[in-house]
């Protein structure tokens, strides 16, 4: 038994005896056997990840690894302040990575949960009830309305089955399933005859043959690719790793240079490596990794207000960066929900209004003027004839459901809101005209009837595809009566259907007939024909509100928007030309599963590189996988949005995935970064918007950050230089620095990324992922403005020894006036640092532009911190663990004067930016 087989080419019997099998089933013996060799229909590829594996991940991070080390070091050399005060920072970086990342993915378990009930098959010719596991290739299952599909089945026999395939195919509707064979290779979608593991069966009976069980089924396949699919770092983790790398290189020079510098002037190793090994470590922005985490953290409960909830941390920087959207059709763009829209009924066309299942909506005429009753009165006999060849129903909300919803098909629940909105439906009908006897739909006569009762009468009503109602149609009802069809009415419903079809309305035809009551029980070959023609309905799964204004939103924002979709082309485009997908009056250029299969990589990449918008129609998980992955080697940010089981390769392989959180699947949510609670488009647009802005903010952090480890770092280099030319001492200890961290900078520096978007951040293009925070230019400008804080540090600690007519040697006369001069050094940093920050909130404009109060939590946390920095240095017991010294007005003078003159040189390096720059940025 070959599995690579197509079984939906093979005629029923070819299918059976290429499975070594019959209509009996197969014998208990046989099935043990092939049980041996196939293996449990079960998948069983394993994707958990321990609590002790994500709680250990937290301390991956570069810098993270160079603080445990000099902890470590710090305790072994006896120096145990600096170390414990590396090891608090530590433990706070990673309690907040582990309570925030803390998930386990249940991929794989979300699946295996979607087979779990016995199934029903033929052994030896007996039914019998197995457990799904223990089905094989070979046996016979017998299906009916609510199972779910064990495995891939060849169907045998089919009375009127129809599955619900939306979470493999991503196809909206129920499909019908026959045993006719398909002559042609098609995509999965197109394979009537087959029906697959994991789908539903909404409607009607059948048997099947089981052709495929276990990782070899199609949803095997896809927990098989989702399991290999390696998830992709966003551009964020890729920057820090870059920076972190550079970081520690530079500390390792710049330790190597310490501790070269204490041997020549005479300290003894043990002392040199305790003096080089803090001041290094010292300069590592040891906050930054919890920083950031913070500042994703607060972004992730911004979007959860926003109905986005955000699984991975990473990924809230990662739809900053997002430059290709590829959504999913079926409840993102549009609302999951069919409604009718157009009525064609007595040679005159209507629309109806409303959304959705809930019964509110108005009867329009051609000129959008409300139908009066009269009107509506006269429309009667089509919306009785179109519910009462339905069987579903619509509810009000309740305590499962927030609006309207069906139960049963949603095209013939889109009937029923059709016929309850304009009130001509009671609550009551199917008691006052009970269906006597109901002919299901079926892909051969592609329509469906209901024979009722009438009081002493009865009547058949029907529904089905134009042209299988209009061909045994004999009569049109119009102006209140039947009367003869004729090839002009005939020419006119075809016309109409067609003009309904291009704009990809789901049309039916509404037809009725009465019956005679002679006792004679009712066949359908006699009952179903020279029937009366009311009229066409045409019904669309609208777009969503708001969806429109999102992608043209998108185009601002330089974001390119692609569509993949189960669904047929037509009805994609016809969404996409309503919603503005191309940008354009032109239609976005569409690509069928089956083209893509025959256009190479090349090709396809070119296409997408050059293409504003692209539909992809009729595609199956590895036209999406195949997709994804070359836009990503096109150097693509890709947001992928899905649903159904079969989105989950293209979801975990995209830069970051989005599930719906209504609609979707587990295994589609377990897949993703990113759940959309309201399955919402714009939602996921705003989330963009949202991480284009913790991206600036970000970066804003960083510059920060970056420019008081670079006047930290200038300030030991002057202090080198003092040590060997004028034999001073150092102007600032280790763990001083490393309060500036923890004391002046961990709170304003974590609120910075509270800043709100600017004013045009969704007007411009996506960032390239390749331009680094600090680039050329950025870089030169945290040199400059760390060089000017260290020097303006280390002038003031050259100034207290001035003025107080002492110099500090290695081994200072006075410690505690050298612990004055270090804290007047601290406390320089400490200041300037705050103004620093300050006027980073905005590149080119002033610190006092408008919107300097914008960001008042930023505003209290340097109060906050500005109190903590008073707190070390005058309270004793904290001042004595961190060596500083209470100081004068004059010293707070020299301060103060420092931050100002840093303010002025800053506000003179924005009028330089604002000249290079038409129009500044606003916040």
């Amino acid at each position: 038994m070959d599995d690579e087989r197509k079984y939906f080419r093979m005629t029923v019997q070819d299918a059976l005896n290429s499975l070594e099998s019959s209509q009996d089933g197969l014998s208990v013996d046989d099935a043990e056997r092939r049980l041996e060799k196939f293996g449990t229909n079960e998948l069983t590829a394993d994707m958990g990840v321990s609590r002790w594996l994500i709680f250990l991940s937290q301390f991956k991070d570069l810098l993270v690894i160079v603080l445990i080390v000099a902890a470590s070091v710090s305790f072994i050399i006896g120096s145990t302040r600096d170390a414990i005060v590396m090891l608090i920072i530590v433990a706070i970086n990673a309690a907040i990575g582990f309570v925030q990342e803390f998930k386990v993915s249940k991929i794989l378990e979300s699946l295996k949960n979607m087979i779990t009930s016995p199934a029903r098959v033929l052994r030896g010719g007996a039914l019998a009830e197995v457990g799904q596991d223990r089905l094989v290739p070979g046996d016979i299952v017998k299906l009916e309305a609510g199972d779910r599909i064990p495995a891939d089945l060849r169907m045998i026999e089919s009375f009127d089955l129809r599955t619900e395939d939306f979470a493999l195919t991503g196809e909206s509707m129920p499909q019908g399933k026959t045993t006719n064979i398909i002559k042609e290779d098609c995509v999965l979608g197109d394979r009537d005859n087959m029906a697959y593991m994991g789908t539903t069966v909404t409607s009607g009976s059948a048997t099947g043959l089981v052709a495929r069980t276990g990782m070899r089924t199609e949803m095997g396949k896809i927990a098989g690719m989702t399991q290999e699919t390696e998830e992709v770092p966003s551009p964020l983790e890729k920057e820090l790793g870059s920076l972190a790398r550079w970081l520690t290189v530079t500390v390792i020079i710049i330790g190597g240079m310490l501790f070269g510098v204490a041997l020549w002037q005479g300290f003894d190793f043990f002392t040199s490596m305790v003096y080089a090994l803090g001041i290094a470590v010292a300069l590592v922005p040891q906050a930054l990794p919890a920083q950031v985490t913070v500042a994703m953290s607060a972004t992730s409960k911004r979007l959860a207000e926003k109905n986005a909830v955000v699984k991975s941390l990473p990924s809230v920087e990662t739809l900053g960066s997002t430059s290709v959207i590829s959504t999913d059709k079926t409840g993102t763009l549009t609302r999951n929900e069919m409604a009718v829209t157009d009525i064609w009924f007595g040679g005159r066309l209507y629309k109806i209004t409303g959304i959705g299942y809930e019964p509110e909506g108005q009867l329009l005429d051609a000129d959008g003027n409300v139908v009066d009753q009269a009107g509506i009165d006269e429309i009667e006999i089509m919306m009785d004839a179109a519910t009462m060849a339905s069987n579903a129903e619509i509810h009000e909300p309740d305590e499962e459901h927030s609006e309207w919803y069906p139960v049963g098909d949603p095209t013939e629940a889109a009937l029923v809101t059709m016929s309850t909105k304009l009130g001509t439906r009671s609550p009551t009908e199917d008691q006052e005209n009970p269906e006597l006897l109901e002919f299901p739909f079926d892909s051969e006569r592609k329509l469906m009837s209901s024979v009722r009762e009438f009081g002493d009468r009865r009547q058949l009503a029907m529904k089905g595809a134009p042209d299988s109602v209009l061909e045994i149609s004999r009569q049109i009802y119009r102006d209140g009566k039947a009367e003869p069809m004729t090839d002009a009415d005939r020419d006119e419903i075809r016309r109409i259907n067609d003009e309904f079809s291009k704009q990809a309305l789901r049309v039916l035809a509404i037809a009725y007939r009465p019956l005679e009551v002679d006792g004679r029980d009712y066949v359908m070959e006699e009952v179903e024909k020279d029937v009366i023609f009311l009229g066409l309905t045409g019904m669309i799964d609208p777009p969503r509100e708001g969806v429109k204004e999102a992608i043209a939103q998108c185009h601002t924002a330089g974001i390119r928007t692609f569509i993949m979709t189960g669904d047929h082309a037509v009805t994609a485009q016809a969404i996409g030309n309503e919603i503005g997908l191309s940008g354009s009056s032109a239609s976005s250029p569409v690509f069928t599963g089956k083209e893509l299969k025959e256009i190479s990589d090349e090709k396809l990449s070119e296409v997408m590189r050059k293409e504003e918008s692209i539909i992809f129609s009729r595609v199956d998980p590895e036209d999406k996988l195949r997709i994804v992955t070359l836009l990503g080697k096109n150097g693509e940010v890709v947001a992928v949005t899905g649903d159904g089981v079969n989105d989950a390769p293209a979801l975990r392989k995209s830069d970051i995935g989005v599930a719906m959180g209504k609609i979707g699947t587990d295994v589609s949510k377990e897949a993703s970064e990113l759940i959309l609670l309201d399955d919402s488009f714009p939602t996921l647009v705003d989330a963009v918007r949202e991480g284009r802005t913790i991206y600036e903010n970000l970066r804003k952090t960083v510059l920060a950050s970056m420019t008081t480890n670079g006047a930290e770092l200038f300030v030991v280099l002057l202090g080198l230089a003092a040590v060997s030319l004028r034999g001073w001492a150092i102007p600032i200890l280790a763990i001083q620095i490393l309060a500036i961290d923890l004391l002046a900078e961990i709170m304003p520096l974590t609120f910075l990324t509270y800043d709100p978007p600017p004013e045009d951040v969704m007007m411009r293009p996506p960032r390239n992922i390749g331009q680094h925070i600090l680039n050329r230019f950025t870089s030169l400008e945290v040199i400059l403005l760390g060089l000017l804080i260290g020097g303006l540090s280390f002038a003031n600690y050259a100034l207290f020894m001035y003025r107080s007519g002492t110099v500090f040697s290695l081994e200072p006369a006075d410690p505690l006036l050298y612990s004055t001069a270090t804290t007047v050094t601290y406390v320089t940093i400490a200041f300037c640092q705050f103004v620093n920050i300050l006027s980073r909130r905005n590149d080119r404009n002033s610190i006092f532009h408008r919107g300097f109060f914008s960001n008042r939590i930023l505003h209290l946390s340097i109060t906050g911190s500005i109190v903590l920095v008073l707190s070390a240095i005058y309270l004793p017991f904290i001042s004595r663990f961190l060596n500083f010294t209470p100081i004068g007005v004059v010293d707070w003078l020299y301060v103060l004067g420092a931050a100002g003159v840093y303010l002025v040189a800053f506000e003179i390096l924005k009028i330089f930016k604002r000249a290079r720059t038409a129009s500044p940025v606003n916040v």
